[in-house]
């Protein structure tokens, strides 16, 4: 695992210790507004952690990443550069990060690390 991947991992730990802690509030909090927030956040934090166990397979590598189209005869090939991995699974979860810049959609990737549960797979 690279460096990077097994760091994201170690965050993700930190995420999952919290969600944790999110939950064991909400089954004590006493106003129905609370408990309501406090559910919402751990479901971010659900969907954030599960993102980012894709994250960190592609970090790794152990994520195949699209081939590019073989390039006709006289024809300049495409560029992929820019090409997300897991954009379809992300574009799944309503984040569509063709219509975001780079900074941003690596800003909402760090948002994200902050919503995932327990996911002993990731």
């Amino acid at each position: 695992m690279s460096n990077s991947a097994a760091v994201l991992q170690e965050a993700v730990e930190f995420e999952k210790k919290a969600l944790e802690k999110y939950k064991e509030a909400a089954t004590m909090v006493k106003h129905p507004e609370t408990k309501e927030s406090i559910e919402k956040i751990t479901a971010e934090k659900t969907q954030t952690i599960e993102s980012m166990h894709w994250i960190i397979m592609a970090e790794a590598g152990k994520i195949e990443t699209e081939k590019p189209a073989p390039v006709a005869e006289g024809e300049a090939p495409k560029s992929t550069a820019s090409k997300c991995p897991f954009s379809g699974a992300l574009a799944e979860m309503g984040i569509d990060i063709t219509k975001m810049s780079k900074e941003e959609a690596m800003e909402k990737m760090g948002d994200m690390s902050k919503l995932f549960p327990d996911s002993s797979g990731s």
